[in-house]
């Protein structure tokens, strides 16, 4: 019986976070209440509560599972320059198709700040100090760089999400890690002497 129960319990959470998502795409959090979200999917509000306290509980909950899950995906990167970046690259757009709906309203219009800063903040984390072991050099000049890939990055993955996700996730890694190690002169043609 228990196991019964807890499927249940999670084919529920699963169903208020699908109806979230859905909410979200029409509204912010702070405009969606628990009898909206509840009615959407077909549940009571006890039911809701039994599982969280809140709407905005509820987004912060999916919010920090992404963020744990991107932290794994996190673990193969390595520094520009150390491997090639793509097989990674590819396995992070991998991971935001996947989860395609979410990020779709966590960046719809210029997206959910506070969560996208968090993000920031988790590459920051991972990825800073690997680089300055490998480069050496000004942290300074490092952290300008990593802002810079950072906002790039999430400005290609706002791109890509708003155009609905035409191009594959290898194609994407491509595309960024050309970005990321060669700017805007992997774009222009070669100078000749």
């Amino acid at each position: 019986m228990p196991q019964e129960t807890d499927r249940r319990a999670r084919r529920t959470r699963q169903t208020l976070r699908r109806g979230l998502i859905r909410l979200l795409a029409q509204k912010p959090v702070e405009q969606i209440s628990v009898r909206e979200l509840t009615e959407l999917c077909d549940l009571n509000r006890g039911t809701f509560y039994l599982h969280y306290s809140s709407v905005p509980q509820l987004l912060e909950e999916m919010e920090q599972e992404v963020l744990d899950e991107m932290d794994q995906v996190l673990d193969d990167m390595e520094p520009p320059g150390v491997s090639p970046m793509k097989s990674a690259l590819t396995r992070a757009f991998a991971f935001l198709s996947e989860r395609a709906d979410f990020c779709s309203v966590m960046l719809r219009q210029g997206g959910n700040r506070p969560f996208i800063l968090r993000v920031q903040q988790v590459v920051r984390a991972r990825c800073l100090p690997q680089w300055m072991q490998v480069a050496g050099g000004s942290s300074v000049q490092l952290e300008y760089y990593l802002s810079f890939v950072l906002a790039g990055s999430i400005g290609i993955i706002e791109r890509w999400v708003e155009g609905g996700l035409r191009e594959s996730p290898a194609q994407m890694a491509a595309l960024l890690e050309q970005f990321v190690l060669q700017g805007a002169a992997g774009l222009l043609p070669p100078v000749r002497r």
